[in-house]
Order: structure tokens, then C-alpha cells, then sequence
């Protein structure tokens, strides 16, 4: 328990508090009066025997030869030390054993006794930790809809967090729910039930129905819960900080509603808001008033659902109106879950060109300091992601610390030979590699029995698709000519998140559809940057910072001129990529309890602003100052640090962090 409210495992922090228990209880002991709890026990003592020093002694026995591991340094090594931020695995904390805590008690009625009983274990897995992450576990080898539906929705069910929850929301002026009706007509389901909305607005009530700009948000939650009032903190700040009227969709969810019915009604829901401009949800439309300006936003499972949604708006008959832009949180762009990446795939997240020698500039700039991130061999465990990662030897005595780990590729023998020789001109190093569902297999958040249910519950029954064709599914297969015509695109993503890989990747597939377009017709410009926010604070390496400094020579687009003035820059082709460091999936669920959500919740508010605005920013704010453009440090606006590549890959130990900056 010590560990994780510190925010880090360490075998010197529990080795400490076995010492420190077990001079307390040695203090204890030699008192003659029994302490405050234990003096129902003094009644008991007898000429010889002290019953309740007795009792003090035998627990600390037992306490003693329990944790004995821990005082020698024997236990086993934490994989997840070198995964999360200390403010991410202190959240981790709480979340599994509230997991623990409402999984137990799920059964229980009436609903009011399990409301309580559900904290009441949840207390009990938060001092015994190994116990909850036990439960958690067992319970999510075979997990069904209904502990998914328990574990996501608590936030919303149990009355003791939605008050916590509505702690932290921003004031609403307007928040109300609309029941839209759908035309079914032009879906591929038989008939759409009507779709619920959740508006909210923080600005004068009787401008409501004024307002032209829109947010428009499909939330996440595995396809299979979480509707939006789980995501009410956050989205109320979002409406507070762009005094826009922020439109959250609950659609329907699986296995009831299987593929691909949430994606018609979520078609249909923009198709109407387009067509009426904004009259079905209660604005205001007449001849005079000017079309909406609508963002959409989805985090994770909303995300997939987001990009289909874009599909379906450039395949429709209908020449709808484009979004201003789109947003995606953590987005889930890919269901073909593999161990491992295919060269292609490797190279694009690497940014090692097939075309580029190996020893030529563009090609040592990107792959000098990016080349191991993804070499699994330069590790003490195959399975490993960082060189810190190095199993026992960090629990050892000093003098076998100081030691140089002895790698994999260093007890190579007959096989180094044969690599000596010399590479083609035209090929490019890279290593076999994993992808991140498999290298984050040990997440606290998602795990891959997780996903598998997910997708099984969403596909439904009488279907097997092709996950590496079909992009209504994986939307980072879609064609270039559906790419290359995406409003401008930004991605938010925790480093450690199991999706991160296809977050990265889908954002180069959309670079590259854009970039082909660029070639074919000069004047469209593609603007692409990839930046990495850095919110741990357990970080104080400042050193390498970029300062919002545009992307290197080596991974720029080729053809592509450097960045114009705002006035003829083409915002349709813009890209931003910010991954969080230290975080997981699912950290905006996190907002009552980790600060650097409240910090990425503030952000992401500027992000919608500049698209509802048309006013993108090449990175974040920029000043000008006796003629020059300056750019201001994202930490003094949220708190956030912006980070270069060596410092990332140095943070994540030849792993990756921030594969394109």
C-alpha cells in the first residue's frame, strides 16, 4: 500500500516499512500498560503470560515471515515500474481496487446495500493491494458484459462517485437530454431507434440557441457501456472553455445493438444536425442563420466510431457538409490484434523510409537515436521495454548493481558472424518488433482479454469480418482516397497505451494519403506535426526539451516547403500528434483523480477552440517578438512539458515514446 501511494514500487520503500512495523511493535511491546485497542485483551493476562503482548507478537511473526521476501530483497521484479508517471500508478491504485471492491459485491441486493458494500471493499483492496490486483485478474480471464457494464459505469451507478464526479465538473448553464428520431432510409440496419443526446452549453442561457459551433462527442467505452454521463467532468469543462454547445451521443451499445448499428445511428445523428442546422437538438434555424460548425470528437471506442463516421460522411450520396476537424483520444483504429509488426509497419513508426540508404543524412538523423527503441534483443528480457528493465539486479546489493546488465544480443556467438556482412545500399535496418497491445500486455487498464471480449461482443453473431480490410473495423486500413480528404486531424494518446502503435500509425497513413494528394496537386500543402507532452511528475530531466520546434529536416514530408504564413496556410491538411507521457489508456476517466487530465482536459479545450475557429496553430501559441516567432512553452499554459525525441527515448529506455517529433 506504502508503494502505491508513494507512486512507485520499490524494494527499498517495502523493505523500510517492515522494518519500521516491526519496531513499532517492538516499542509497543516493552510498554507494561497495553495500548489503546488492546487492553480488552489486558483483561486476560494472567502471572505468566501477557495475552496481549502474546497476540502483538504472533501477528508480528506472521507479518515478519510474510513480507521475509521483501526484507531480503527476493521478491520478484514490478514490470509496471517503469510503465506509468507516479500520478498514473497511484490512479492505477484506486481504480483496481474499486474494480476489486464492485466486482465483489455486484450480486448483492437490495442496490443500496451493495452500493455501500462496494466501498467498504474497496477500502479493504486498497490497504491489501495484492489481494485486489488477484481479484482483478481472476475476474478478467473470463469477464462477461456484466462486469464490464459494473466496472465502467460505477462512476455513474454508485451514488458516492457521481457526487465526487459532479465535484470536479465545470457549471453548466444548459445541460439537458434530446431524443432525436433517425431516419433509417439510407442505413445498412432495418430500422434505427432514436438516438439520446446530452447537451451542454456554459454560456447565457439565452444565447443557446444562437450558437453556431457544436462539439460533437461519441464517447468511448469498449463499444459496450459508458455513456455520457460517465464523461460528464470533462466534457462540461470542454463547454466552458470553448462556449460552445457540446453534443454527446449515447448510442446504442453491444451486444444488444452489435456492429454496425452504433455507426448508422451516429451517421444519421450528424445527417440530421447537418441537414437541420442544429434545429434537432434545440437551435436556432431560419434563412438568416449560418451553418454549424461542428468538431468531432471520440475517445477510444468513440474514436473507432468517430473515423467511421468520417467514412460514411465522404461515401454518403448525400455531399454532407465536412466537419471543421476531428479529435481522437486514445481511438481504437485497429481490432487485428498481433504480436507482431510487419516491416512496413515498423518503418512507419520508426520514419525509416524504404527508399532512403541507410547511410545516407535523412536516414541517420531518424534512425541514430529511434533504431533500438524497438530492439528487443538490446534488453536483459526479450519482454521487457525499457534497458532498466533488467529483472532481479535491481533488488541486489550494490556491488551487483554497478555491474553491466548482460544483454541478449551480447550472448550472441555463431549468428554475429554472420550479420557482419554488410547491408544492401538501399536498405534500411529494422528490427523485429512487437507491437504495443503485446508490449503493454501487463496494463492495469487494458488488458488483452479485455480487448478480445470487446471485439467479440461488438462484432456480434453471424459475422467474421476481415479485420485487415474492413476499415469500418481497424480505420487505419482505409484507402488513401478516403485519407487524403479528412479535415485536419489531432490525436491525443497516453505513451504507454496499448493502442499507441496504431494511434501513431494511422496518423502517418493519413500524412501519407495527404502527402501523395500534395504530389499530385502542388498547391494543396500538408502540414504534419508530432509533438510528445510530457506530464509525470516524477520527471525533472529539462535538458532536451524542443520547445515546440518544427519537425527535423529527415521527417518531413518530401516535396513539402517549409511552413507559410497562417494567412495562405492550407488548415485541411493539418495533423497533430501529442502522446502523454507516462500514461495509459482511459487517463480522461481519471479526471477526479489524477491532476495532468484536468491539464490534457484544458488542452484538448484549445485544441476544439482552433478548429472551430479555422485558426490552427502550428504549435500550440505562438508570439511574435521584434520579428521573431517565438514559440510559448506549453508547460506555462497547462502545466505540460513538451519533450524531444533523445529525451523521450532516453525517459523510455531505447523504447517508444515519441517515434515522429
Amino acid at each position: 500500500m506504502l508503494d502505491h501511494i508513494l507512486g512507485k514500487p520499490s524494494a527499498n520503500v517495502r523493505r523500510i516499512q517492515v522494518l519500521v512495523t516491526i519496531l513499532a511493535t517492538m516499542m509497543l511491546v516493552r510498554r507494561k500498560r497495553a495500548p489503546w485497542g488492546l487492553q480488552w485483551l489486558a483483561r486476560m493476562d494472567s502471572r505468566r503470560v501477557s495475552m496481549w503482548k502474546a497476540t502483538l507478537g504472533w501477528t508480528t511473526a506472521l507479518y515478519l515471515f510474510r513480507h521475509m521476501d521483501d526484507l531480503l530483497g527476493l521478491n520478484a521484479p514490478e514490470p509496471l515500474r517503469e510503465y506509468y508517471s507516479r500520478s498514473f500508478y497511484r490512479a492505477t491504485w484506486i481504480f483496481t481496487a474499486l474494480d476489486a471492491g464492485f466486482w465483489t459485491a455486484m450480486t448483492v441486493k437490495p442496490k443500496i446495500l451493495r452500493d455501500m458494500l462496494s466501498l467498504l471493499f474497496t477500502l479493504y483492496y486498497l490497504v491489501y493491494t495484492d489481494r485486489g490486483i488477484e481479484k482483478v485478474r481472476k475476474v478478467r480471464a473470463l469477464i462477461t458484459i456484466d462486469h464490464l457494464r459494473v466496472s465502467w459505469n460505477k462512476g455513474v451507478d454508485n451514488p458516492v462517485l457521481r457526487f465526487v464526479r459532479w465535484m470536479h465538473s465545470s457549471k453548466l448553464t444548459v445541460h439537458r437530454t434530446v431524443t432525436v428520431p433517425l431516419d433509417s432510409s439510407s442505413s445498412t440496419s432495418s430500422e434505427l431507434e432514436p438516438v439520446k443526446c446530452h447537451i451542454m452549453y456554459s454560456g447565457d442561457p439565452k444565447t443557446f440557441a444562437l450558437c453556431r459551433s457544436v462539439v460533437l462527442n461519441y464517447p468511448g467505452g469498449g463499444f459496450v457501456c459508458m455513456g455520457p454521463e460517465s464523461h460528464s467532468d470533462y466534457l462540461s469543462a470542454w463547454a466552458e472553455k470553448t462556449q460552445a454547445v457540446v453534443v454527446s451521443v449515447d448510442y446504442a451499445k453491444a451486444p444488444e445493438y452489435p456492429y454496425p448499428y452504433a455507426i448508422d445511428q451516429c451517421y444519421e445523428l450528424y445527417r440530421m444536425l447537418v441537414q437541420t442546422n442544429g434545429k434537432c437538438i434545440g437551435l436556432q434555424s431560419n434563412r438568416q442563420s449560418a451553418p454549424l460548425r461542428i468538431v468531432m470528437a471520440g475517445d477510444s471506442a468513440g474514436g473507432n466510431i468517430t473515423a467511421s463516421v468520417m467514412f460514411r460522411i465522404l461515401e454518403s450520396p448525400d455531399r454532407l457538409p465536412h466537419p471543421q476537424g476531428i479529435i481522437f483520444i486514445y481511438g481504437n483504429f485497429n481490432m487485428d490484434i498481433r504480436a507482431w509488426m510487419t516491416t512496413d509497419e515498423t518503418r512507419a513508426l520508426l520514419e525509416a523510409p524504404a527508399n532512403v540508404p541507410l547511410d545516407s543524412r535523412a536516414s541517420h538523423e531518424s534512425l541514430t537515436s529511434l533504431v533500438g527503441m524497438r530492439d528487443h534483443m538490446h534488453h536483459v528480457s526479450p519482454l521487457a521495454v525499457t534497458n532498466s528493465d533488467d529483472g532481479y539486479n535491481r533488488q541486489l546489493s550494490s556491488k551487483r548493481r554497478g555491474r553491466r546488465p548482460v544483454y541478449l544480443d551480447d550472448r550472441v556467438r555463431v549468428a554475429r558472424k554472420q550479420q557482419q556482412q554488410p547491408l544492401p545500399p538501399n536498405v534500411g535496418y529494422v528490427p523485429l518488433a512487437m507491437t504495443s497491445s503485446f508490449t503493454y500486455f501487463n496494463d492495469r487498464i487494458l488488458s488483452p482479454e479485455m480487448m478480445r471480449a470487446m471485439i467479440i461482443m461488438y462484432i456480434g453473431p453471424n459475422r467474421r469480418p476481415d479485420f485487415r480490410t474492413d476499415y469500418y473495423l481497424s480505420p487505419r486500413v482505409a484507402p488513401d482516397r478516403l485519407l487524403e480528404r479528412f479535415p485536419p486531424v489531432y490525436f491525443m494518446c497516453g505513451e504507454k497505451d496499448p493502442m499507441v502503435d496504431d494511434t501513431v500509425l494511422f496518423a502517418a497513413r493519413i500524412r501519407q494519403a495527404k502527402q501523395r494528394r500534395a504530389q499530385r496537386r502542388p498547391e494543396s500543402s500538408a502540414q504534419f506535426y508530432i509533438g510528445s507532452t510530457d506530464v509525470s511528475e516524477d520527471e525533472d530531466n529539462n535538458t532536451h526539451y524542443a520547445n515546440g520546434q518544427q519537425l527535423p529536416q529527415s521527417l518531413r514530408m518530401s516535396g513539402i516547403p517549409p511552413p507559410q504564413p497562417r494567412s495562405v496556410r492550407h488548415y485541411h491538411n493539418v495533423i497533430k500528434v501529442k502522446l502523454v507521457a507516462g500514461m495509459s489508456h482511459g487517463f480522461m476517466q481519471m479526471y477526479a483523480l489524477l491532476p495532468e487530465s484536468k491539464r490534457v482536459a484544458n488542452l484538448l479545450g484549445d485544441w476544439l477552440g482552433e478548429l472551430l475557429d479555422g485558426n490552427w496553430k502550428e504549435e500550440d501559441e505562438v508570439e511574435e517578438e521584434a520579428g521573431q516567432r517565438e514559440p510559448v512553452a506549453v508547460a506555462a499554459r497547462y502545466g505540460l512539458e513538451e519533450v524531444s525525441t533523445a529525451d523521450m527515448v532516453h525517459r523510455r529506455g531505447h523504447g517508444l515514446a515519441d517515434p515522429l517529433s
